[in-house]
């Protein structure tokens, strides 16, 4: 897998390129992002990324200004350059620093991003291989050090390496690995809320995490897997029992995650392996307990023991059926209605154990269609609908099905609290107050005009407020209420049709007639022979 740190100083940029292509699917996972050169010079310090994707121009460091230093500090790494038309004379420059391909910005898509990728994998395998021979040639490392570069070698790149160094192969028998994710104590659901920045607290985070794990195992190695996972690959102390040693170090870990940073991790635990070279292995093994863990919540540190993934019963996940709705009960400020659906939603959850992809992007469908029922060009709703792209990231991050429930739940509540708090605001009062007028003089000729001298405001601040807050236009209610009544008149049959088309006041049958059939798709006289053949 290629760790991939991306760096531009346009959120907007930064966050398309992120999401452009599903990153896992060209082996390749993105570990970090920077929005400035220095954040990113310390980040790259920290994080030892394969692949760096960085602006060619930004203030106070620039792209190729960050490049250079990195360099200057014998930080290796494969770079693709991102750059505007008018500066594409920088290019050359980065170039012939080493930049393995380009990209320019306004032609950015799919293909070209993964045409680059390309090239940056094979410039990585290029910079494998010579860091192979400075294995063979007896370059001089820590101990530390040279566990790290073995074992990311190991686990990040697809070409082997020569031979796993002697003195790491002594250092680890019977070696295992651990996959720390780590998530909010809390799932939270407006993402500036958060407690913590993951990047900015890494270090620490590496320094307890391997002080606990000294404590606990012979040796132990921390890599940073992914932005809120940590790879620990780690040997037992002589005679100790394995998973007595590691609930010990999870239960400590739990503790100082909690104490320090309001964190909690699932913790994936690979079987032990008769030698390092067998750890590649042992990592799919502590993935698939963290996948297992998505379906099974009820412990959160998960010994590999052959499960299986056959929990998902969504072959076809479908929550567009609720869509109606919950724009009907939107429109009428039902809080309560609207609760009720959230839970007819949540139980199709619960019943068809969707899978985490298939989880997420109904939740972030939900999401973007009840948006557009809230959009005012403002920042009126931003605690209940952030961006877009914050929310899936966030749901992106969540280790279990119960925790996306969650989110559903408090996403739930921030709604009916906005629908309550609507009813009492002087639009929701307008909308109110015009149907209850329509609804008691329904039999009238009824117009927008006629409401709104009613209510003494203007045609025009009636016609927006009411279509924005229903999502249809006042004369359509009108249409919709006198046609409701009509069918009832129609169904005693007693009445003929312009008899009923003067009670409602219209200016005649035919314009009753062509009411009637806009809104139900038939005549009335149509509907009057379907509801007395078949009790329509």
């Amino acid at each position: 897998m290629y760790r991939i740190i991306i760096i531009d100083d346009e959120p907007l940029i930064l966050a398309g390129i992120a999401s452009l292509i599903s990153w896992e699917d060209y082996d390749c996972t993105i570990i970090g992002k920077a929005t400035n050169g220095p954040a990113a010079y310390e980040m790259i310090r920290e994080l030892c990324p394969d692949i760096v994707i960085t602006d060619i121009r930004m203030p106070v460091l620039s792209g190729l200004e960050l490049v250079e230093k990195c360099k200057a500090d014998d930080l290796d790494f494969a770079f693709i350059v991102l750059t505007n038309l008018e500066e594409f004379h920088l290019v050359k420059k980065a170039l012939s620093l080493g930049a393995s391909d380009y990209l320019v910005k306004i032609d950015l898509n799919e293909d070209a991003l993964v045409t680059s990728l390309n090239r940056a994998k094979e410039a990585c395998q290029l910079l494998d291989h010579k860091k192979n021979r400075l294995y063979g040639n007896g370059m001089k490392y820590s101990q530390e050090g040279l566990a790290k570069a073995a074992f990311h070698h190991l686990f990040f790149h697809t070409g082997e390496m020569e031979k796993v160094p002697k003195e790491v192969a002594e250092q680890y028998p019977l070696p295992f690995l651990i996959l720390l994710s780590l998530t909010p104590i809390y799932v939270n659901f407006d993402t500036s809320g958060e407690r913590y920045d993951l990047p900015s607290v890494s270090k620490q985070l590496i320094d307890i995490l391997g002080g606990i794990a000294g404590r606990c195992f012979f040796h132990h190695t921390v890599l940073e897997y992914r932005m809120d996972t940590f790879l620990l690959t780690a040997s037992l102390k002589e005679e100790s029992p394995f998973q007595e040693s590691v609930r010990d170090f999870c239960h400590k870990m739990t503790v100082a995650l909690k104490t320090y940073f309001e964190l909690s991790a699932v913790y994936g635990v690979s079987t032990m392996k008769k030698e390092v070279a067998e750890l590649p292995e042992a990592l799919s093994e502590a993935a698939t307990s963290l996948e297992y863990y998505y379906y099974d919540s009820s412990s959160r540190i998960i010994f590999y023991e052959g499960q299986t993934l056959h929990f998902s019963q969504a072959k076809k996940f479908n929550i567009n059926v609720f869509k109606k709705d919950l724009a009907a009960f939107i429109s009428q400020n039902d809080s309560e209605k609207l609760s009720a659906i959230f839970e007819e939603i949540i139980t199709l959850f619960r019943d068809n154990k969707p899978s985490k992809e298939q989880a997420t992007s109904a939740c972030i469908n939900i999401y973007t269609y009840l948006y557009s029922f809230f959009e005012t060009g403002d920042d009126s709703y931003e605690d209940i609908f952030p961006y877009t792209i914050n929310i899936a990231g966030q749901l992106n991050h969540f280790n279990s099905l119960e925790d996306i429930l969650e989110w559903l739940h408090i996403f739930c509540e921030k709604l009916c609290r906005l629908l309550k708090d609507r009813k009492s605001t002087r639009s929701d009062k307008l909308v109110d107050m015009s149907r209850a007028y329509i609804n008691d003089h329904y039999m009238e000729k009824l117009t927008l005009t006629d409401v709104a001298e009613a209510l003494n405001i203007s045609s025009g601040h009636l016609s927006n407020t009411f279509k924005k807050l229903t999502g249809i236009t006042l004369s359509d209610y009108i249409a919709q209420v006198k046609t409701q009544h009509a069918k009832e008149l129609i169904d005693t049959h007693k009445y003929l049709m312009y008899e009923i088309s003067d009670q409602l006041g219209f200016d005649n049958p035919y314009y009753f007639s062509k009411v009637f059939k806009k809104v139900t798709g038939i005549s009335p006289r149509e509907y009057e022979s379907r509801s007395g053949q078949a009790g329509f």
